[in-house]
């Protein structure tokens, strides 16, 4: 051998030691292994091992990723039977653009995961949902099925498939649009919901559609359906906002609300439900079935965090009547609480409104169309308040040239001689000096109540609009002045410090509108204290004052355009009277009433007590007082008389 032989046979032998030391297997590793014991009993002809009672096996940890699979296949066949290949698929959304909404569709469940108002923004200027997008919010039907391991299946669960639609999708004007979402078990069996799109409308039509499996659905006459959802604070005060916001539902020919207060209310309705909304300040989210839900169990209730407005939950039980292709048919409301669009619609869902009781209501009603007349003219709602304000005025002023011309007689007769000698001829005798008064009130045509019962009518008025003003989605978002938005408070000073009792009863802010209403009614209580008959109490005057105050505080709050109104119908009503007063004179009017005291005439027809019922109905009203006045004074003389008597 040459060296390099010797060589070549050394290494050879030395790697031989090194592998058989350090790295040859011991002969208990060359043993066959057992099979590892396992909770597994068989295995089904999917493939999917399963137990002795036919449910998913326990998984060992020697299962590979094929057989994980085949389990939760198994269970999700026990789970929803043959609509287990509905349960998986690709989570997307589908977005369908209308002149008045932007809804967003979720193939997971097929509902609709979000809707938003194109022509409002919330009060930050973002883009406003009516269906807000909130992990906890559900809109999904449950349904008996047969083969399903819990009886029922949840839509939510089911993934279905846009057929012939793409992602983003638009319609306008008086175009159509259907989108349909399908969870299908093959080409003849499937559940559809078909949503009917309308380019200038704010609802939508809605369709669940069972097909070819009404032989599965069982015995049930009827289907749940789950809708709950997290208003979204879109207002600037959330205060005002829960103020308005409140579920609403029609039962027969009454329509039904909840409180506004802020604990959880809930009710079980056993009877037929019309519709059910979810109204908030400025909009509602409403359901229409095609026909009555059969009953329902509706709830809401208010979170300690001010981000969400309130929680409402319904759930409600559809009937459906049993066919090769059940169709459930609903309408869905998504938009403003405008009385005439709501009242379009011819189901009362205008009833939904807050509009006040009995003629409060139809003045509300009437000036919601005013509103919608001059919008066509006038570009600016801070000029349409004005105007209003100048119309009710105008409509008022025959009572209001009465009422000042009541309290002129009354105040330029206490001041006459005749009403200075009777002060002075019964001076410790009140009750016959009033009695005296009243006569000769009675004999010049004076009422002391002709000042006060024509100023009446203007009281509804003032009330309606109290109730208008705050939930008047017109007036939202409106500027005029230097009030951004005038269905809300507009703010001149601000602060975010809490100080005890004023930032809990007046708030955190300076309402301008506000604080310039309570000056003008300051003033105008002054100018009416003037063309008032001089008051037997001095003090008594002084509690007018009071009012200027309590509305300053009171309305800080509230809608910038109601102080708008009321302080334009202050400066009004200080003007007419104004004007008014220029065409009384005060000797004449003593001098006429002194001549039909001469001849006789009663007050009504001197115009001073009011005509017609009115002017009956004072003279009765002056006849029991006088009445009542001689029964105390005959009661008081007896008594007098009998104590003489005792002693």
């Amino acid at each position: 051998m040459d060296r390099n032989a010797i060589t070549g046979i050394v290494l050879i032998t030395v790697l031989t030691l090194v592998y058989f030391t350090f790295f040859a297997p011991k002969p208990e590793d060359l043993k066959p292994k057992s099979a590892t014991t396992s909770t597994i009993d068989s295995v089904d002809p999917t493939g999917a091992t399963v137990d002795e009672n036919g449910m998913p096996a326990v998984i060992t940890e020697g299962m590979d990723r094929t057989a994980k699979d085949s389990v939760e296949t198994v269970r999700k066949m026990r789970t929803y039977s043959d609509f287990y290949l509905a349960t998986e698929g690709e989570e997307k959304t589908i977005t369908v653009s209308t002149e008045k909404l932007t809804v967003n569709l979720n193939t997971l469940g097929g509902a609709i995961s979000s809707a938003f108002l194109n022509e409002y923004q919330t009060y930050d200027s973002l883009p406003l949902p009516v269906i807000a997008n909130h992990p906890n919010n559900e809109m999904y039907f449950q349904f008996y099925f047969e083969g399903a391991e819990g009886k029922t299946i949840k839509s939510s669960d089911l993934y279905f498939q846009p057929e012939g639609a793409g992602d983003m999708l638009t319609v306008e004007g008086s175009d159509s649009l259907v989108v349909k979402m399908v969870a299908r078990i093959d080409a003849n069996q499937y559940i559809e919901q078909r949503y009917t799109f309308r380019g200038d409308a704010y609802d939508l039509g809605y369709d669940i559609i069972f097909h070819g499996i009404e032989d599965r659905l069982g015995k049930y006459a009827s289907y749940e359906y789950n809708w709950t959802s997290y208003l979204p604070k879109t207002e600037l005060s959330i205060k005002n906002l829960r103020a308005k916001t409140t579920v609403a539902y029609k039962l027969g020919d009454s329509v039904e609300k909840f409180t506004t207060s802020d604990d959880p209310e809930e009710q079980e309705l056993k009877v037929p439900v019309d519709w059910i909304s979810y109204k908030s300040q400025f909009f509602s989210a409403i359901m229409i079935p095609e026909k009555p839900f059969n009953s329902a169990n509706i709830s809401m209730r208010t979170t300690a965090t001010e981000d969400v407005n309130r929680v409402m939950a319904s759930n409600v039980k559809v009937n459906w009547e049993r066919s090769e292709n059940i169709v459930s048919a609903f309408d869905l409301y998504l938009g403003p609480n405008e009385y005439y669009t709501l009242h379009s619609y011819d189901k009362q869902l205008e009833k939904e409104m807050d509009l006040g009781w009995w003629i409060i209501s139809y003045i509300n009603i009437g000036t919601t169309y005013i509103f919608k007349f001059l919008e066509g003219f006038v570009p600016n709602y801070g000029l349409i308040i004005i105007i209003l304000a100048i119309i009710i005025r105008t409509l008022i002023l025959p009572m209001t040239f009465k009422s000042y011309v009541s309290m002129a007689k009354m105040r330029v007769l206490n001041s006459s001689s005749e009403m200075k000698s009777l002060d002075e001829k019964f001076k410790d005798d009140a009750q016959k000096l009033q009695m005296a008064k009243m006569s000769i009130y009675k004999e010049m045509g004076v009422s002391p109540l002709g000042g006060c019962l024509p100023m009446l009518f203007s009281y509804p008025f003032l009330i309606s609009l109290f109730y208008f003003f705050p939930q008047s989605v017109e007036l939202r978002q409106q500027s005029f002045l230097w009030a951004n938005d005038l269905s809300t408070y507009d703010s001149i000073v601000s602060w975010s410090a809490n100080i005890p009792l004023i930032s809990s009863v007046y708030g955190n802010h300076i309402s301008l509108f506000t604080l310039l209403m309570a000056i003008s009614t300051f003033f105008y209580t002054w100018y009416q204290q003037k063309s008032q008959p001089a008051q037997s109490n001095p003090a008594l005057k002084y509690i007018a004052y009071i009012l200027p105050v309590f509305l300053m505080v009171f309305l800080n709050n509230y809608a910038a355009g109601l102080s708008l109104y009321y302080l334009a119908s202050n400066i009004l009503s200080i003007t007419q009277n104004a004007v008014i007063r220029q065409f009384i004179d005060d000797e004449k009017l003593l001098a006429e009433m002194r001549d039909s005291q001469k001849k006789g005439k009663k007050g009504a027809k001197a115009g001073g007590g009011g005509g017609g019922r009115l002017g009956k109905w004072v003279a009765d009203q002056q006849k029991k007082q006088e009445s009542m006045m001689k029964d105390r004074q005959s009661s008081q003389a007896k008594n007098r008389q009998g104590r003489r008597n005792s002693k």
